[in-house]
C-alpha cells in the first residue's frame, strides 16, 4: 500500500509539472526562445508576430521585450509599426528546440530588413570576448571596425575587422576584455571617420554582435552592442558634420569658427566646402566676412546629422541660416535625389527648380531648402531655376549629369542682378 501510494503521488508530480510549463510557468523544452531586437533607422517602434500571434510589442530602437517560446515548426512571422495591422516584412525564421534566437529589424524607412541571430554560440576562456559585426547602414557601403586604446592613433592602428560588406554578418573575433574606443571608417579609408566613440565595454566570456547603422544625416554612424541571451547596449554618435556655403552678394572671404576651433578660413566667395567633423551639441559659431566678426550665434548641431551653414545677402550686413541635411540614398537605388538651396540676396519671391522642366522643388524662401526629389539617373538633364516675378531664369544649365544612388544640391547665391548657380555632389 505504502508502494502504490509512493507512486501515485510521483505521478501527479510529474504531471502537475507538465501542466505548469505548458501555462508557462517553466521552460517548454519542445520551443525555441525568441526576441525581438529594434536596430531600425527608420522605424522607432515594431511589432513582431510569429504565426499569427503578437508576441513582442512596440520594440524601440535598442531595445527588447525578451525571449518568447515559439513553436520551431509554427514561425511564419512578421514586422509591422507598432500598433498598425498592415506587415511591413514577411519571413519564416528557422527555429530549433531549446535554442535562442534574436531576430535584428534594420533599415530606413520604407526598406526594412531583418536577419536571424543564432544565440548559441559557445563561451569564450575568461578575460576574453567573442565579437562579430552586422553592417546595418545599407548606404555606407563596407566598413573597417577599430578598436583601440583611447588615445590611440587611428593612423597607426589595425582595423580588427575589415571591408564589412553592408548588410553582411562577419564572423566571431577573439579579443581581449576591456574597454575600448570603437571607431568606424569607409573601407580603406582612415579619413572618412563615420563613427568615435570611446567606453565600448566587452566583458570576460562575453558573447557578442556588433550592429553598425546609420545616423540621422544618413552618412553618420551609431551602434548598439547585443550580447547572446543578454542586454543591449548603444553606442551613439558624438559627433556631426558640417559644411559651409559662401554664398554672399559680393565678393569677399568667410571664415568660420565652432567654439574655440577655427574650423574653416578665408573661403572666397562664391563657395561651397565640403563636410567636416564637429562635436555635435549646442555650439557657439562664429562667422567673419572680410575680416570682421558678426554676432556669435548659438546653434544646436544633431548627433549624427548632416548641415549646412548658409552665409549669404550683403557682405557688409551677411546673414546666416543652418539647414539640416539628409544624406540618405533614395530607397531606388537607380535614382538620384536633388534639393534647391535658396540664397539669393534681395529676392522677394519664392524660388523654384525643375529638371528637363518638371518641378523638382517649388516655393523656396530665402535662407531655405526645398524638400528633396528623386529623378532618374541621366547625363543629359536641363536645370533651370526661376523666381516669382522675375522673368529671366536666376540659373540655368544643360548636360548635367545626375547618378544613381547619389544626392545633389542646387544653391542659389548671389544677388537678384548677378545670381550664381552651384551644382553640388553631396553623396
Amino acid at each position: 500500500m505504502m508502494f502504490r501510494r509512493t507512486f501515485a503521488l510521483a505521478l501527479a508530480a510529474l504531471a502537475a509539472l507538465a501542466t505548469l510549463a505548458a501555462c508557462g510557468g517553466g521552460t517548454d523544452r519542445t520551443k525555441a526562445q525568441l526576441r525581438l531586437v529594434n536596430a531600425s533607422s527608420g522605424y522607432t517602434s515594431l511589432d513582431l508576430r510569429v504565426d499569427d500571434q503578437l508576441r513582442q510589442s512596440a520594440v524601440a530602437y535598442g531595445e527588447t521585450d525578451g525571449y518568447v517560446e515559439v513553436d520551431p515548426g509554427k514561425t511564419a512571422s512578421t514586422l509591422a509599426r507598432a500598433g498598425a495591422g498592415t506587415a511591413l516584412l514577411s519571413f519564416t525564421p528557422g527555429l530549433s528546440a531549446k535554442k535562442y534566437y534574436t531576430v535584428l529589424a534594420y533599415g530606413a524607412q520604407g526598406a526594412l530588413k531583418q536577419v536571424l541571430l543564432d544565440d548559441n554560440n559557445g563561451e569564450p576562456d575568461s578575460n576574453r570576448s567573442l565579437l562579430r559585426v552586422l553592417n546595418a547602414a545599407t548606404d555606407a557601403g563596407p566598413l573597417d571596425i577599430y578598436l583601440t586604446g583611447a588615445n590611440d592613433s587611428l593612423a597607426d592602428s589595425v582595423a580588427v575587422q575589415a571591408g564589412v560588406a553592408a548588410d553582411a554578418l562577419s564572423g566571431y573575433l577573439t579579443v581581449a576584455s576591456g574597454s575600448y574606443r570603437l571607431r568606424v571608417t569607409a573601407a580603406s579609408n582612415k579619413d572618412d571617420l563615420r563613427l568615435d566613440v570611446n567606453g565600448l565595454a566587452l566583458a570576460s566570456k562575453q558573447v557578442a554582435t556588433l550592429v553598425v547603422s546609420p545616423g540621422v544625416g544618413g552618412v553618420l554612424l551609431k551602434s548598439l552592442l547585443v550580447t547572446q541571451q543578454g542586454g543591449i547596449s548603444a553606442q551613439a554618435a558624438t559627433q556631426a558634420r558640417l559644411r559651409v556655403v559662401a554664398g554672399l552678394a559680393d565678393a569677399g572671404l568667410v571664415s568660420l569658427r565652432v567654439g574655440d576651433n577655427a574650423l574653416l578660413s578665408n573661403i572666397t566667395v562664391p563657395a561651397v566646402t565640403q563636410y567636416v567633423l564637429v562635436s555635435a551639441g549646442v555650439q557657439t559659431l562664429v562667422v567673419t566676412v572680410n575680416g570682421s566678426a558678426q554676432p556669435a550665434s548659438s546653434q544646436a548641431l544633431v548627433a549624427g546629422g548632416d548641415h549646412t551653414l548658409l552665409v549669404y545677402g550683403p557682405a557688409a550686413t551677411p546673414l546666416l541660416s543652418l539647414l539640416t541635411d539628409d544624406n540618405s540614398l533614395a530607397s531606388d537605388r537607380t535614382r538620384a535625389r536633388i534639393r534647391l538651396v535658396n540664397a539669393v540676396a534681395g529676392l522677394a519671391g519664392a524660388a523654384s527648380l525643375s529638371v528637363d522642366f518638371s518641378p523638382v522643388g517649388d516655393t523656396v524662401a530665402v535662407g531655405q531648402a526645398s524638400n528633396y526629389s528623386t529623378l532618374a539617373s541621366t547625363t543629359t538633364a536641363r536645370l533651370t531655376a526661376t523666381a516669382e516675378g522675375v522673368v529671366t531664369p536666376l540659373f540655368s544649365a544643360v548636360n548635367q549629369t545626375f547618378l544613381a544612388a547619389s544626392n545633389y544640391t542646387v544653391f542659389l547665391t548671389g544677388s537678384t542682378t548677378a545670381p550664381v548657380g552651384i551644382v553640388r555632389k553631396d553623396r
